[in-house]
């Protein structure tokens, strides 16, 4: 494949068994399994998923490395620089999309259509990386575009971006999806967000998976462990401290994690600190052309 054909790398981690009614079913049903390489973290992996993916198509297993961070830099050097990489993680269980009516499909089978539109779409105006909003009820979507460029976090399970290392990379797991997203902001200005669709996934809820791959220990340690982490970040990434609110335990489960500012404090930021601040909307679904754009 050359650089514009995009391939897809999968992180995935002692979820052989499940993984082929997962991620693989949705690529699958959006015809893109010919595109796959499937990451695992040492050889015994690689013979579990050959096993259980076996009759399966796919392109090809690679052993990577042990941990989300190290996988994410397994895939990048795996790949050559400027390859056009859809990064995505093993327990995506479908593909949702709303219409332009608002009508949802729960089960979308035209995600490759949305990632070539992506890629051109960052390709023309050096955007840098597009992902979804992930979001399902149309509540919090309304008044929003088709897609947008703006601060957003990009998400580690589903993004597309050209293989970057500097970029892309992270030293931690924990908390890698706000440190990369974040020199996005500080390249180009944000992240290309398509808003009216997503996938489903059960992050934490099942057997194995990327956040397994680690020894986080009980509730109590798990939160000392993500708390130390999320402080050293912020105390060494002085990115992180312009774009980000100090680490701060979440609600819902026992980690301690980076969120952004608002979008507002983000773009005074980005004018302090001489970065690109650039925005853009596309209203109409799949048109070329920006309904507004400062870019």
């Amino acid at each position: 494949m050359g650089l514009d054909d995009y391939v897809i790398a999968c992180r995935s981690y002692k979820r052989a068994n499940v993984f082929p009614h997962k991620t693989y079913r949705m690529l699958a049903q959006n015809s893109l399994t010919d595109r796959l390489y499937i990451f695992v973290a040492n050889q015994e992996e690689k013979h579990l998923y050959e096993k259980a993916l076996q009759g399966y198509p796919y392109k090809k297993i690679v052993v990577g490395e042990l941990g989300g961070a190290n996988a994410t830099r397994a895939i990048c050097r795996f790949f050559p620089i400027g390859q056009r990489i859809i990064f995505v993680d093993d327990d995506l269980s479908r593909f949702f999309t709303f219409s332009e009516k608002g009508d949802l499909t729960k089960d979308a089978k035209n995600l490759h259509k949305y990632i070539e539109d992506g890629f051109a779409t960052i390709d023309k105006y050096n955007l840098g990386a597009f992902t979804f909003s992930f979001l399902s009820n149309k509540f919090y979507l309304q008044g929003k575009p088709f897609k947008e460029f703006r601060p957003f976090m990009l998400a580690g399970n589903f993004f597309g971006a050209r293989n970057d290392p500097p970029m892309i990379t992270t030293k931690l797991s924990h908390n890698d999806d706000a440190v990369r997203s974040v020199r996005y902001f500080e390249r180009y200005g944000g992240i290309l967000v398509y808003w009216w669709g997503g996938f489903e996934t059960h992050y934490g809820q099942e057997e194995g998976g990327l956040q397994a791959s680690g020894d986080r220990g009980t509730k109590a340690e798990t939160l000392e462990k993500t708390k130390a982490a999320s402080n050293e970040i912020y105390a060494t990434d002085p990115l992180i401290q312009a774009y980000a609110k100090e680490p701060k335990q979440e609600k819902t489960n026992p980690f301690v994690t980076i969120k952004f500012k608002t979008a507002p404090q983000i773009r005074k930021a980005q004018k302090e600190r001489g970065a690109p601040v650039r925005h853009a909307r596309w209203d109409k679904w799949w048109s070329a052309k920006p309904t507004e754009a400062e870019l």
